[in-house]
Parts: C-alpha cells; sequence; structure tokens
C-alpha cells in the first residue's frame, strides 16, 4: 500500500465509489480499500441526474477549496476522468487545484477519449497542457497522447485478488456481460445475436448480463426475442453475487464500441474466464485471439456468433483459452499499482521515498 506519509500529500477527486457504480468508481473503491493506507477523497459526481451531479460538483467545489486552503500538507490532487462533462468537470477541478499551486495527475479512464478529442481538440488541450503528469491505462492510449502532443503515463487499473469457489458443472456454457447497459458497449448486438441463433444456443449456453443504465430497452429486447431462458439480467451486480457469477461463469464478452481498458476484462481474466470482445483501446494488449480468447471488430455479429460457437461446441479449446488467463493480469493487482502511483507522486514532489 501507499503509506500513510505519502497517502496524505493527495488528494482524490472522482466519481462516487461507496458503493461503486461502473469502472471508475470500482478503480477509486479498490483505491481506498487496498492501495492507500490513507484515502484522502471528495466525491464530484454520483449519478446520472445532471441536476442532482451539478450539486454534488459544486458541494465538491467548495470541499475541496476548504481543503487546500487549510491542509498545506497536501501537495498533489489527483483527478479521475471520463470524457464528456466528467472531462469538463475534471478541469474545472484542475484549475481550483492550479489556483492553490498544487501539482495536478489527470488520470483519464474514457475509451472515448478519440472521438472526444476530434470534436473539442483546443479544450482537450487547454486542459491538458496545465496538468504536471497525465496517466492512461495502456501502452496504446500512451502512443495516442504522444501524437496530439502530450506525455503520459500508463497505469494499469487496479483489481483485486480473486475468490475462488468450487463449482458444480450443469452442461450449460455461462458467459458473463458485465458493463453499461447502452448502444456503444455492444450489449445490443449481442442479444441480437442469442436471439437470431437461439435454437443453437438453447439448452447449451446462458448469458448472465450484469449492470445498470438502458434497462427497460434490453429487458424488452429480451422478451421480444423470446429468450428469457438462454439470456438472464442480474441486475446491478456487486460484492458476493458478483464473485459467485465470475466464478461460475467460463467466458467474459464485450464487444464494445469504445474502451480504454476495461477492469472488467481484467477481473475476468484473474479468474481464468476466456474473453470475447472487440479490437479497441487497451483490449488487444489484454486478449491475443487464439491464446486467450478472441477479438473481433465492433458491430460484426457474425464474428460474435462465430466466437461464442467455438466455446459452446469446442470445449478443449475453451479450457486451453482459460488456463493460467489470471497471470496476465499480476500487474493490475493492489501492490504493482502502488508501486507505479508512489513514483508518480514522488517525481512530483521531487522528494525521494525514505529509506
Amino acid at each position: 500500500m501507499i503509506n500513510k506519509e505519502l497517502s496524505n500529500k493527495v488528494l482524490t477527486i472522482g466519481c462516487r465509489c461507496v458503493p461503486p457504480r461502473g469502472g471508475i468508481g470500482q478503480v477509486l473503491w479498490n483505491y481506498k480499500n487496498y492501495v492507500f493506507e490513507e484515502f484522502n477523497y471528495i466525491k464530484n459526481s454520483r449519478t446520472s441526474n445532471r441536476i442532482n451531479n451539478i450539486l454534488i460538483a459544486i458541494r465538491a467545489a467548495a470541499k475541496t477549496i476548504y481543503r487546500l486552503s487549510r491542509d498545506k500538507n497536501i501537495k498533489i490532487v489527483h483527478l479521475h476522468a471520463s470524457v464528456g462533462i466528467s472531462f469538463v468537470r475534471a478541469g474545472i477541478f484542475m484549475r481550483i487545484a492550479k489556483l492553490f499551486k498544487r501539482k495536478v495527475v489527470m488520470h483519464i479512464h474514457g475509451g472515448a477519449i478519440k472521438t472526444y478529442y476530434e470534436s473539442h481538440k483546443s479544450s482537450v488541450k487547454r486542459v491538458l497542457s496545465k496538468c504536471d503528469t497525465i496517466v492512461t491505462l495502456s501502452q496504446e492510449w500512451v502512443d495516442f497522447y504522444k501524437s496530439i502532443g502530450f506525455e503520459s503515463i500508463s497505469v494499469e487499473n487496479v483489481i483485486t485478488t480473486p475468490i475462488i469457489k468450487p463449482q458444480e458443472e450443469d452442461g450449460l456454457l455461462h458467459v458473463l456481460y458485465l458493463g453499461l447497459i447502452i448502444d456503444y458497449k455492444g450489449i445490443y448486438d449481442l442479444v441480437d445475436v442469442i436471439g437470431e441463433h437461439q435454437d443453437e444456443y438453447r439448452r447449451k449456453l446462458l448469458l448472465h448480463i450484469g449492470g445498470n443504465g438502458e434497462i427497460d430497452v434490453l429487458t424488452k429486447k429480451i422478451e421480444s426475442y423470446g429468450i428469457g431462458d438462454i439470456v438472464i439480467f442480474e441486475g446491478w451486480v456487486a460484492q458476493e453475487k458478483k464473485i459467485d457469477l465470475m466464478n461460475q461463469c467460463k467466458v467474459f464478452i464485450l464487444p464494445s464500441y469504445h474502451e480504454g481498458l476495461p477492469l472488467s476484462i481484467l477481473e475476468a481474466m484473474s479468474y481464468n474466464m476466456a474473453i470475447i470482445s472487440t479490437r479497441v483501446g487497451g483490449i488487444p494488449s489484454l486478449v491475443i485471439s487464439g491464446q486467450n480468447g478472441v477479438l473481433i471488430d465492433s458491430g460484426d455479429k457474425d464474428a460474435l456468433h462465430n466466437a461464442l460457437k467455438t466455446f459452446v461446441y469446442d470445449p478443449i479449446t475453451l479450457d486451453n483459452m482459460r488456463k493460467d488467463n489470471s497471470k496476465n493480469v499480476v500487474a493490475y493487482y493492489p501492490e504493482s499499482v502502488a508501486k507505479k502511483l508512489t513514483s508518480i507522486y514522488y517525481s512530483l514532489l521531487d522528494d525521494e521515498p525514505a529509506s
């Protein structure tokens, strides 16, 4: 863990993490519980309700001003952001930190940053140019920021050590999707594939979907295909239920159109699940097609169907891809992430860790 002396020099600002909802919230929750000995944190957003988030952001700004004016021990403000309003909000907090002459770490999680940058070049560059360190999620994103004129550092998303539980076989291939229920995540492509080929999957495959977002759209789509016996919507999945599903399922699927470095895939790999996903963001650095999963192009429903069929009808290939997949995510465990963050913080403090 990052020791208390260094932890108390860092103020973290980001979305709600207790309880965590979504990838960034889960990262912050893991930071709080496994990375920082003392986690100084201010919540600047909570829900998808715009009015509530404006009020929360105003209160967070007031808290930040108070903390930075009173606590001279805080030297670094570590901002966690995505794209859109999240990036705009982070820019406001960056300016507050700079007003009080603090170092700023901008930690960008959004997989759609390339698209966002194309339509907001000047504002994105203006914010990034004032940050002391830009943190991203993989080498692919380091290369992107370099291409637009900024140096950045890759810090892996942190995951917890898996809790393995023995499972009884029931003759079905259990497949898991965890994430936001929204079009760009490819979840509707997945339901379409199951619905259009339901006779091939029925009594062979069971898809578990966990998440929040456009729940009504999802459930209506499942009902319209009549595949309630093949696709189960689990609601928001956390804690024990999440651990149970991670143990029960052998395949994790994320047919997304935009990603950074999905925490959900990292967690699935820690449970030795084979992965079906798309060639976006940092995913190709994790999933080697034919070795520990299958990569397809976003929106390619035929390829998605073929990947699922492979795992349904070829259990030997599935077992080979699952074997020891957890070894590929050791760098994402808390000890490894804490070392990287410690190095970044000390470099900003122009200091060396005590021997």
